[in-house]
């Protein structure tokens, strides 16, 4: 699905209605002169990927400096993405989203008191939304009973700004609109942390309507696709209806399966740094089902020669974490893969992480399972641990 990164869909939003903070991007360290940006302290930087504050911890720094800045920049830019410099908005966090919902052919709404870093979407309140009738001031009503917000001006704010992503949603043909978190001073609403992703199929007047930067969803690769590339591909559009799956082999040897798009980028760095090939690419929208799932896990488990695997990714929000396992597990034993013989760590975080946990260490037994409390960097660390010693000595390392 195209996708925008930070730095597009923030404009967007403001073209669309929206407060958001003022922002730079910077992609060399000398970009930053020593009196810029024109606005702060204090900062926020974060990597200008395609996320929000759903994205891993560790990502966003909060400065109060410019020797932090300065620092918070660097070690952005040493990560592979672009910096994106925020100015820092106080106040209290709340979270609004809308997700098409090909089930329903309509749009599940979300809101929630509270937002932020790791929060999980499915604690949030919820209502489907018929894309014809749109949501009304008694679903609207209902819904932020439900979510916990009582204070009558932030309820107020609230019910704007839905209305507002509602009509940029449907505009646009948005598949996902995320505004996580936002943030309520008593007086202004403002989003600073944003996901959105679109239909890819379409129509030209909407797509004139979406931010004037997206990711490429389909990157150019001058060969012919290898047969797990055909396989995800037949299988994507077998199913034209559910949301859409990539996969792109690389010259490598540890598959790399982490979904989130940004998320997955970030771990493709991150093992290139620690001297790791990764042997793919992929990524998963939210709603792929799982026919789709399985086929694009089994072909990254079914490239030759591999000698580790990384899978998981951001703290899942509009996905469960028990599903995702179980997938994992099922196109695991389709593809004949054995976790005793090749290293393979999990990162995965989101609703119903323990069951997902419990099932991983069941039908994996050799996998090395880790919680949300550590990064993705983290799990890079260990896959390079787990691949330099003998099975033996990797018992007790994570259990």
């Amino acid at each position: 699905m195209p996708r925008a990164t930070e730095s597009a869909a923030m404009p967007w939003l403001r073209r669309v209605g929206l407060a958001t903070p003022e922002l730079v991007v910077v992609t060399h360290e000398h970009e930053l002169l020593p009196d810029g940006p024109a606005f702060g302290p204090q900062w926020v930087v974060k990597p200008d990927i395609a996320g929000s504050g759903k994205g891993l911890a560790g990502l966003v720094h909060i400065c109060r400096s410019r020797d932090e800045l300065s620092s918070a920049v660097t070690a952005t830019l040493r990560s592979g993405a672009p910096a994106v410099v925020e100015e820092f908005v106080e106040g209290e966090e709340c979270y609004l989203s809308i997700a098409l919902d090909e089930t329903t052919r309509g749009a599940v709404v979300r809101a929630a008191a509270t937002g932020g870093v790791g929060f999980d979407a499915h604690q949030a309140a919820a209502v489907t939304v018929g894309l014809a009738e749109g949501p009304d001031d008694q679903m609207v009503a209902d819904l932020l009973d439900r979510a916990a917000v009582s204070d009558p001006r932030l309820r107020s704010a609230i019910g704007d700004a839905l209305q507002v992503l509602w009509t940029a949603f449907c505009s646009a043909e948005a598949v996902l609109v995320e505004v996580n978190p936002f943030r309520w001073d008593g007086q202004r609403l403002v989003a600073v942390g944003v996901a959105v992703e679109f239909d890819p199929h379409g129509h030209p007047d909407a797509q004139a309507l979406r931010p004037s930067a997206l990711m490429d969803a389909d990157p150019v690769v001058d060969r012919a696709p290898t047969p797990r590339e055909l396989a995800v591909r037949e299988a994507d559009a077998a199913e034209p209806n559910r949301a859409g799956i990539k996969f792109f082999e690389l010259d490598g040897d540890v598959a790399c399966m982490i979904t989130g798009g940004g998320a997955g980028l970030l771990a493709l760095d991150y093992l290139t740094d620690l001297g790791i090939r990764p042997a793919c690419y992929l990524d998963a929208s939210p709603g792929a089902g799982s026919a789709k799932l399985q086929t694009l896990f089994s072909s990254a488990l079914s490239v030759p020669g591999l000698r580790g695997v990384l899978f998981g990714g951001a703290v899942l929000s509009l996905a469960d974490a028990r599903d995702v396992a179980v997938e994992f597990a099922a196109a695991a034993d389709r593809a004949g893969f054995d976790s005793t013989r090749v290293p393979t760590v999990v990162r995965l975080a989101g609703p119903h992480e323990a069951e997902a946990h419990a099932v991983l260490r069941r039908r994996l037994p050799g996998a090395l399972v880790l919680d949300r409390a550590a990064s993705l960097e983290d799990a890079c660390d260990l896959l390079l641990t787990a691949m330099e010693q003998s099975p033996q000595e990797l018992e007790g390392l994570v259990r």
